[in-house]
């Protein structure tokens, strides 16, 4: 079953339920007011009744059946039967009228206390009776006195069950119907957010849903969902650049190598020209190398758990790093020098030193030989820093937002520093480029200062 029969069907089955109920309520409340008017009534008669039997003290018919005819004729619709001790009838109203069974009169209470009880009779109609013993008329007599019960409904015409059934029916179809179109409007939104989704999947990411302002908590979903999609988007877009430029890195040192192997095998190479191309290519090997690593790092950045970050004395971990790093920067005789400054800070070694050693790999790549690469610690805004500054030919301006995009390539595989900037990120850390053409480049890292109580 569909939501939208569904929500027709609970609102269908609400509404009828509130109209039963209702009409119940308010039925109960009626027959409640007729029985109460229909009590005060008997209840006079009965006393009106009862002081003209008990005038005399003995019972006599002849003389008080015109009294008690106009009584009865004055009372409109009141039935008043006077039944002896043994139940045998002495007077009634109108003999030709149903009545409640005699038995009733085994319940009325003596000495003139009034009992009300409701009967059906032959016919569907239903009696409202008051029963009343006298026991100082000719040695005890009943006095019942019987009113219908009737509602004004009683009095249409063609208020019958067919006609209440088909006035439900109809009631039910018009509530179905309205239930349909309310939860058609209701559920619209519902279907453009599907409509869009199927798109989406089709491969239309710049799609959107149709924002619905004032709606509500529909409304933020749309909004929410529209943002999600953008990001899937732009994260598509992302992943498709880098896609791209990995292929472009990994296909030219594979072209390289395939150039030479092909040249090599069409002469005969003697022992130096082999080794010169095998050289070659383990240089190009090895550019692969750097760039699959990359990649790793990126999949494991996507998908481990950030450890807790630990708390580090920056300046001897920076003079730490600088020896690995001069690894990186000896074939092109580059220095790696430090200018540390003893500051604390809360930070992940093993992360924070493989994006320091990228930072450094990209800057030993970018600037001529003989280079220098500085790194310095210190403090600035309440923050711990890392500042990693090469004397280098910089970029422009305009090529800095785009340093950390995955597959951005200034030099060398195009992933460092995008990672380096995801490894920092990772233990709450930021990290931040400026530069100028012929003024080198500067990268900062900020990191999560040390708290006192650690010191």
């Amino acid at each position: 079953m569909t939501l939208r029969r569904r929500l027709a069907l609970l609102y269908i089955t609400s509404t009828a339920v509130l109209f039963l109920v209702a009409a119940l309520t308010a039925g109960f409340s009626y027959r409640r007011g007729l029985i109460a008017q229909a009590d005060k009534r008997l209840m006079s008669a009965a006393d009106e009744v009862s002081e003209l039997l008990e005038g005399g003290g003995r019972l006599r018919l002849d003389l008080l059946r015109p009294a008690l005819d106009a009584f009865s004729d004055a009372a409109g619709g009141l039935y008043l039967d006077i039944y002896d001790s043994a139940k045998n009838t002495l007077y009634s109203s109108d003999p030709g009228l149903p009545r409640p069974p005699r038995t009733a009169l085994q319940g009325a209470v003596p000495r003139k206390r009034v009992q009300f009880r409701n009967y059906s009779v032959s016919g569907g109609a239903e009696l409202r009776t008051a029963a009343l013993f006298l026991p100082a008329v000719s040695g005890g007599i009943w006095l019942e006195l019987s009113l219908p019960i009737q509602t004004p409904l009683n009095d249409l015409p063609g208020f019958t069950v067919p006609n209440i059934a088909l006035f439900s029916l109809a009631l039910l179809s018009l509530m179905g119907w309205a239930g349909w179109v309310i939860a058609g409007r209701a559920l619209a939104p519902i279907g453009r957010i599907v409509a869009v989704a199927e798109t989406v999947s089709g491969g239309a990411l710049s799609e959107r849903i149709p924002s619905l302002p004032g709606e509500g908590e529909l409304g933020r979903l749309i909004d929410v969902l529209n943002g999600m999609l953008a990001a899937i988007e732009d994260y598509s877009v992302k992943m498709r650049q880098f896609a791209s430029n990995v292929s472009h890195q990994l296909r030219t040192p594979i072209t390289i190598m395939r150039g030479e192997t092909e040249v090599l095998l069409l002469g005969k190479p003697g022992a130096g020209e082999m080794k010169k191309v095998l050289e070659s290519n383990l240089a190009e090997l090895e550019t692969m190398t750097v760039v699959i690593e990359d990649i790793l790092s990126y999949s494991r950045m996507d998908t481990e758990k950030t450890a807790p970050p630990g708390l580090e004395d920056l300046s001897i971990f920076i003079s730490r790093v600088a020896k690995k790093a001069a690894v990186l920067a000896g074939p092109k005789s580059q220095k790696i020098e430090t200018e540390p400054l003893k500051v604390y800070a809360l930070i992940q070694p093993g992360k924070l030193e493989q994006a320091l050693l990228n930072v450094i790999d990209n800057a030993v790549k970018n600037i001529q030989e003989g280079g220098t690469i500085t790194l310095r610690t210190g403090e600035a805004g309440g923050k711990a820093v890392i500042t990693v500054e090469d004397n280098g030919p910089g970029i422009r301006s305009e090529d800095l937002p785009r340093l950390f995009e995955r597959g951005y390539s200034n030099s060398g595989s195009g992933l460092g520093l995008g990672l380096a900037r995801a490894l920092v990120e990772s233990f709450s850390g930021k990290i931040e480029v400026s530069s100028a053409p012929g003024r080198g480049l500067t990268v900062r890292i900020s990191l999560p200062p040390a708290p006192a109580a650690k010191l």
